[in-house]
């Protein structure tokens, strides 16, 4: 069995050339018969994180490597996956300037509260790893990555809700989402070292 460490998902990509092809396979020194086990020790940023996911599993479900992180890059996975669809799907059509609050607006902010509720059971599923084997990321100035989920799931539900409830109305809204942009933008590009 050869052993690799992977530090970024350049790393991924590299590994999957060799993976799949006999002659890098051979100039690696690994037999075409023998498994890789991967070891990961860091991601670029959370952002990358589904696509260094599609990138392993492909590699495991080639039965070439085995890895003991898959589940772990599958919880981070989902967590970029949701804060995307956040950030690019369900935020811009509150910020329009013609939104009421109704139709369009409405199904955006139920399915802002949807997401944020994911969010939330992310978090706790990496606060469980965190509390296991340690934080996702070395010296986070404002608390270990669960924290940082946990937050943008709350500000994410508190907005929907006081909208959705009348507490806000449609101009607080607006002035929210860019500072809501920003805690969705610090959390993707943080940068994961797995534990």
């Amino acid at each position: 069995m050869v052993h690799k460490v992977i530090y970024s998902h350049a790393d991924l990509k590299a590994l999957q050339g060799i993976c799949s092809h006999d002659d890098l396979r051979a100039q690696q020194g690994i037999r075409s018969d023998e498994r890789v086990f991967v070891r990961i020790v860091s991601l670029e940023s959370v952002r990358i994180a589904h696509e260094s996911y599609a990138l392993l599993r492909q590699l495991v479900d080639l039965s070439s490597c085995l890895t003991p992180q898959l589940d772990v890059l599958s919880i981070m996975a989902c967590l970029s996956l949701e804060l995307h669809k956040v950030e690019h799907d369900l935020l811009p059509p509150l910020q329009d300037q013609e939104a009421k609050l109704e139709g369009r607006v409405v199904q955006a902010l139920l399915y802002l509260k949807n997401s944020a509720i994911t969010l939330l059971h992310l978090g706790e599923s990496v606060r469980e790893i965190e509390e296991l084997c340690g934080s996702f990321e070395e010296e986070l100035e404002d608390g270990a990555v669960s924290g940082r989920i946990k937050e943008v799931g709350v500000v994410l539900k508190d907005t929907a809700d006081m909208v959705l409830k009348g507490t806000y109305n449609i101009v607080l809204l607006k002035e929210r989402v860019p500072w809501m942009l920003e805690l969705i933008s610090a959390l993707m590009a943080t940068l994961v070292r797995f534990p």
